[in-house]
């Protein structure tokens, strides 16, 4: 494993949160916790959470409507919940609304818990290196929506059977005169 991954527990019960720290214990994992969803939701508009493991049944907000939230505003961030009781309805709606990617029921295993979170840190690396290339791909898109509403058809390439890119020279220069660019 090569990167530190970021996971925030939510539950409202302490000892379980002390639970789930102790079963990522030795591994390269950042544990972070919360005894509310309205807590969670403060934590993890602060800052990078790689992974949020909820239980349900929470007084306030539960943690079907924290996945909700969690899904809308942090897509790329791995959700789980945790339950200790499991319906079928319950399980379908997690899936729907908060696309949740696995189910743990109480009381739970720490060594497949343990198993499943070691498992997922080259899906976590993926989804990073993902995230990055989604945000060099949307700064590129608003740099050429930017030139091309100052530069009508700059961003126009057109190119030869062999695949060279075809430059209008004196179509180039007299869009450049027209802004003010050449004199």
């Amino acid at each position: 494993m090569s990167c530190d991954v970021t996971v925030l527990f939510v539950d409202d019960e302490p000892l379980i949160l002390a639970a789930f720290r102790r079963s990522l214990s030795g591994l390269p994992f950042e544990t972070l916790t919360a005894e509310s969803g309205l807590a969670a939701l403060d934590i993890l508009r602060q800052r990078r959470i790689d992974v949020l493991v909820s239980d349900i049944d929470m007084p306030g907000m539960s943690g079907l409507e924290l996945v909700r939230i969690a899904r809308r505003e942090f897509p790329s961030m791995l959700r789980m919940l945790i339950t200790g009781a499991v319906t079928m309805e319950r399980t379908l709606h997690a899936i729907n609304e908060g696309e949740v990617q696995r189910f743990f029921t109480k009381p739970f295993d720490l060594a497949m818990f343990r198993q499943t979170m070691t498992a997922l840190v080259d899906r976590v690396e993926r989804l990073r290196r993902e995230g990055e290339l989604d945000a060099r791909t949307a700064r590129r898109d608003e740099l050429y929506a930017w030139v091309e509403a100052r530069f009508p058809g700059t961003l126009a390439v057109t190119r030869n059977d062999a695949g060279e890119v075809l430059i209008d020279l004196p179509g180039l220069v007299s869009a450049l005169d027209a802004a003010g660019w050449v004199g």
